[in-house]
Order: C-alpha cells, then sequence, then structure tokens
C-alpha cells in the first residue's frame, strides 16, 4: 500500500479503506468475512500523561502487533483513535479471525484488547463492527 493512503501514525490502511476493500472489493458483505477489532487500553492516558509523541508509540507497536498476528488478512486498517481492524475472508475466515484474537490477548504487549467475529450470511459491514465492538467493549 503507498504511503499516502495509510494512516499516518500506524502505517495501516486509513478507515476509508474499509469499507471500500470489504464492501466494494469483496463483492459485498457476505458469509465468509470476519474481523477482529482492537482497542488499545489506556491510551488515553498515555496521551495525557506522556505526550502524544509517546502515544503514538504505543499505536505503532499495537499495530505492528496486529500486523505479525494477522498476516493472512485481506485488510489492516485503523478504524480510528485507538481501534485497530484486521478482516479475513474465505470459508475458513472465523477460525483465522479467532485465532488472530486469541494470539493478541495471549501476548500481553502493549495492553490491547481484541474481539472477533463472522458475518452472517449477507450481514452488512457495519452492523458485524458494531456486533464485534459491542463483544469488545464487555470484555
Amino acid at each position: 500500500m503507498p504511503m499516502a493512503d495509510a494512516d499516518h501514525v500506524t502505517g495501516l490502511a486509513p478507515r476509508a479503506a474499509v469499507e471500500a476493500v470489504l464492501v466494494d472489493g469483496c463483492g459485498g458483505p457476505a458469509a465468509g468475512l470476519a474481523i477482529v477489532i482492537c482497542d488499545v487500553v489506556g491510551l488515553k492516558r498515555v496521551n495525557e500523561e506522556q505526550g502524544f509523541l509517546a502515544g503514538d508509540a504505543v499505536l505503532r507497536l499495537a499495530a505492528d502487533r496486529l500486523r505479525a498476528a494477522a498476516f493472512g488478512a485481506v485488510l489492516q486498517a485503523r478504524l480510528g483513535g485507538d481501534e485497530l481492524i484486521a478482516a479475513f475472508v474465505g470459508r475458513d475466515a472465523a477460525e483465522q479471525a479467532a485465532r488472530v484474537a486469541a494470539a493478541l490477548a495471549a501476548d500481553g504487549l502493549p495492553p490491547m484488547r481484541s474481539a472477533a467475529g463472522a458475518a452472517a450470511a449477507d450481514e452488512p459491514l457495519g452492523p458485524l463492527i458494531e456486533r464485534v465492538y459491542a463483544g469488545l467493549r464487555r470484555s
């Protein structure tokens, strides 16, 4: 991905790429789509106590962890402030997403919560993201 198309802090795809790649690029939402959403825990505190450069370093580390764990993803992006996403497509997408979420939870550096979910048949991307994010908030 050219740098102009990347998030300036993490180097991941920007939020706009999520819908463009997963809806337009995959022929529309359908079964066989699974995502992992990661929340960088304590980023606001790091920004407030140590400054934004320290917060950016934490985000970059989290993005590096996501890239390493989700190497088979069709997309790795920054959804917003402290949320990152990886998406998988194919018949084993749900298993891949679950494996990545478990790997990220197990390594413990930096503090990052993750949750995975798979699309039901013909489920739009928006509700899938909301459902997985709701699970993340409950964890």
